[in-house]
């Protein structure tokens, strides 16, 4: 069956115009026509069985096509509903997904940032050093902080299915700190809410962001707090599928 199956999918890599969801996505200047039969005619069998595919969104039953003595069939109906695999194509890169979607960000520069008050972007890992570890990238605060936010805009733009980071809060703070992850605005719906103990770290925070265009971090810093030198949100990531290493805080 897999040998078919390779084999249906190099077809239809070279024939995606059948696919509902991408018709026409391809039509590129450097793209190549080509004529090709609808067959009501072509049977097929799944394990010994008839078997006619349908789109799982609409209903509608595809039919295979047949180009130069080969038969070619959505990529979708042969992965997806015949083996299994999970389906996924990414109209802006114009990519084909199989097995799961599993492409990934670094959030390490302004523009998928924004700051609101009291915090910077930056690559520089003496600013990002904690007695845990020292961060390739991160947002941190560039000046003491009293009686203040630490406030900031994240923005998958509905692109990423998960978000992951770690959080560190220094130790000169007299008092653990609540900072929340919301959706659009400061105070927009929670996804989630993290109590930072002074001098610990939660590390690999992951939470579920589907749809989401824009995320806020906020905490407000009061009197109680004291002076803080430095929080940090380290390595935050957005990501599709599976991220090594992302598991240790769920949303």
């Amino acid at each position: 069956m897999f040998k078919n199956l390779k084999m249906f999918i190099t077809g239809f890599l070279a024939c995606a115009l059948l696919m509902g969801t991408i018709a026409g996505a391809f039509a590129a200047a450097n793209d190549l026509n080509i004529q090709a039969v609808l067959s009501n005619s072509i049977k097929l069998k799944l394990n010994g069985k008839d078997w006619t595919p349908k789109d799982p969104a609409t209903g509608n039953y595809y039919k295979p096509i047949s180009y130069n003595g080969r038969a070619y069939l959505p990529v979708r109906a042969v992965v997806e509903e015949a083996a299994g695999m999970p389906v996924d194509y990414d109209s802006a890169s114009q990519t084909i997904w199989i097995g799961g979607k599993t492409d990934s960000l670094n959030v390490s520069s302004s523009e998928y940032y924004e700051d609101y008050y009291g915090t910077i972007i930056t690559t520089d890992s003496e600013r990002l050093f904690t007695p845990d570890e020292a961060y390739k990238w991160g947002i941190t605060n560039d000046k003491d902080l009293n009686m203040q936010y630490f406030t900031f805009y994240l923005k998958p733009n509905g692109n990423y299915k998960r978000f992951r980071a770690s959080f560190f809060l220094d130790n000169s703070a007299k008092d653990k700190l609540t900072m929340n992850i919301r959706k659009d605005t400061p105070d927009g719906q929670v996804i989630k809410t993290l109590v930072l103990q002074p001098g610990n770290t939660i590390k690999d925070v992951d939470l579920d962001i589907g749809g989401v265009n824009k995320l806020c971090i906020e905490s407000n810093i009061a009197i109680n707090h004291g002076i803080i030198k430095k929080i940090v949100v380290g390595e935050p990531v957005f990501y599709n599928g599976n991220l090594q290493g992302a598991s240790a805080t769920h949303g």
